[in-house]
């Protein structure tokens, strides 16, 4: 059993690795790039392309949840040991996110020809706006199903091809165009180029699916009977995604309508920088969906464990970096966009860093009622605060700006962090001490504000040695237990030889 237990660790600290890998990468040929692209594009037909990324690499919620609601299903099956039933989960589930992303299709190429108008698009870019947004539509199919094949990969824990495979598409999403551009200008071929590499990208995940599990090439089963665990659980998925976009960006909509575009430079310019920190809870939620799926049924015990430690691994590698970054927030903006950005948006870096750790915090908690078969618990948590969120975000931003509207994101994510945890008390079987949760965030929240109360350098970096220290000590003596302490030792050791 150690062993075995040993054996999952370390496979989703691997997995959990290749992901923050596959998401980094591109990020930074994204840095490096974007400015070219501008540069020889111009403002108007990079916004063009910015709207080619959009369907080409973030349109798969067309999927209406079906792709993680396949994930979920197919991890139970494994972990029951029902694999007959799998192929025919398979090829439904791609069908149905086939017939859905037909409709849309059809529903795009009627508009096409409106989109320039809508975008308000020159004369001179309308034509090859109008092509190139023919092909986006035709696109969209390929697209969505890409997504249905990957859920299905993440079922069995293929985050190495995966990520393989994110890297490849996220490198090329900027690369490419730069190398079209040597041939021609036309963003026809740019975005011909785009879906060309994920129509090949689509092809590798059906064989590496068909790698996996060998059955789905003889059993080729559409049965309308596997739908109902489906859909029951992707209908909550997809009212979480309709939200969640519309409360990411619902602040900065209220800022420019409120007080000005330049306010809205200053707002999300620090959370920009703040919340590529998510991309750790990302990373390693990714890796744990599949584990909550197939083990709350067969052995919940460790499901569980799997929560707790993943809440314990977040926190130990965020806050010291938060803290840090509330810190010395005004330095960090000084030395990268000058004495002005630091002097206006400083105080929104250190409140929105104090939100996007208690974010963190609650992804896990969140993708763990999704995998215990409990979507609908998150979601309308999510429902219930939307309302309060932009009623409190539009009241505060008009009478206290853009520090009001940093001061109300921190708020509603307190809130969300101590519902998530409720939720978890009462909807599963772990025995939570909801008063020493508490604690621990009004703790955490209290030492993050005392750190941005230090205005000397000296002091502040004084500081910021003791915090690591005490810290350090701290996780070392009181939060880590003797197995994972071994396994720290066991990656030391093999650093030293």
């Amino acid at each position: 059993m150690m062993f075995s237990l040993s054996l999952v660790k370390n496979t989703i600290a691997r997995n959990t690795l290749y992901n923050l890998i596959g998401y980094g990468i591109p990020l930074i040929f994204a840095f490096l790039f974007i400015p070219s692209l501008i540069a020889n594009l111009g403002d108007e037909r990079y916004g063009i392309l910015n709207l080619s990324w959009i369907v080409v690499g973030y349109f798969s919620f067309l999927d209406f949840g079906f792709s993680k609601a396949l994930t979920k299903t197919i991890s139970e099956k494994i972990g029951m040991d029902q694999i007959d039933e799998i192929p025919g989960l398979f090829w439904t589930t791609l069908v149905i996110i086939l017939l859905i992303s037909l409709i849309f299709t059809i529903l795009a190429l009627n508009f096409v020809t409106d989109v320039s108008v809508i975008f308000n698009i020159s004369e001179n870019a309308k034509l090859e706006s109008v092509k190139t947004f023919y092909l986006l539509a035709l696109s969209i199919p390929i697209v969505s199903t890409m997504a249905g094949l990957r859920g299905f990969l993440e079922a069995y824990q293929k985050f190495g091809s995966i990520n393989f495979i994110r890297i490849i598409l996220g490198v090329s999403t900027f690369l490419g165009p730069l190398i079209i551009l040597m041939i021609t200008n036309s963003l026809f071929w740019i975005t011909f180029f785009l879906i060309g590499i994920r129509v090949v990208v689509w092809i590798y995940y059906l064989l590496m699916c068909f790698k996996v599990n060998s059955n789905l090439k003889s059993k080729i089963l559409v049965n309308f009977h596997y739908l109902k665990p489906i859909l029951s659980f992707s209908i909550w998925i997809t009212l979480a995604n309709i939200l969640g976009p519309i409360i990411l960006y619902s602040d900065r909509i209220i800022i420019g309508t409120l007080i000005s575009a330049s306010a809205i430079t200053y707002y999300a310019t620090p959370y920009e920088i703040v919340s590529k920190l998510m991309l750790i809870p990302t990373s390693l939620v990714g890796v744990l969906f599949p584990f909550f799926a197939s083990n709350y049924l067969s052995q919940n015990d460790k499901s569980q464990l799997y929560l707790l430690k993943g809440i314990k691994i977040i926190f130990i590698i965020l806050y010291p970096i938060i803290f840090l970054i509330i810190l010395f927030a005004y330095e960090i903006l000084l030395v990268w966009l000058g004495v002005k950005f630091a002097d206006q948006s400083a105080i929104i870096l250190k409140l929105l860093s104090i939100g996007i750790i208690m974010n963190a915090m609650s992804i896990i908690p969140n993708n763990y009622l999704q995998g215990i078969s409990k979507p609908r618990i998150p979601t309308i948590i999510n429902l219930i605060e939307f309302p309060i969120y932009l009623l409190l975000m539009w009241f505060s931003i008009k009478y206290y700006g853009i520090i009001g509207a940093s001061f109300t994101y921190v708020t509603m994510a307190t809130i969300d962090v101590i519902l998530m945890y409720l939720a978890i008390k009462k909807f599963s079987k772990i025995d939570l001490n909801i008063y020493r949760l508490l604690l621990y965030l009004l703790f955490v929240i209290l030492s993050l504000i005392v750190s941005s109360l230090i205005s000397s350098l000296i002091i502040k970096i004084l500081t910021a040695v003791l915090f690591i220290s005490v810290f350090l000590i701290i996780i070392w003596s009181k939060i880590l237990n003797e197995e994972e302490k071994f396994h720290i030792y066991s990656s030391l050791n093999i650093f030293n030889k």
